[in-house]
């Protein structure tokens, strides 16, 4: 694998990542999506320049699944706070730079 770009790394971590709020947003197998949720967010982290911005956006990732997982509600309005909090997660990772831990 170390001849993958770092734009594929991201984006494959992206994609688990998508894959892993979907089955949240239905109910599968919540605890071990957040798990995989919870992984994928900090390789993110640490493929990416250290962003605060980017930190940020994780967490409240990370929370508004979780919210969503434990929560009695995956209706209409808590599908559309996931689907915004991983856009305000994604969107940023656009123009990150590499980590000098990305070789």
């Amino acid at each position: 694998m170390a001849d993958r770009s770092f734009s594929s790394a991201v984006d494959e971590a992206l994609g688990v990542i998508e894959r892993a709020l979907e089955n949240i947003r239905t109910g599968e197998g919540v605890e071990s999506e957040l798990h995989i949720l919870r992984a994928c967010l900090l390789q993110v982290l640490e493929l990416v320049e250290r962003d605060p911005g980017i930190e940020a956006a994780s967490d409240d990732l990370y929370s508004v699944a979780r919210n969503v997982a434990c929560g009695p509600d995956r209706g209409r309005r808590m599908s559309r706070l996931l689907h915004e909090a991983f856009l305000r997660f994604r969107d940023p990772l656009d123009t990150a730079q590499p980590s000098g831990r990305w070789h």
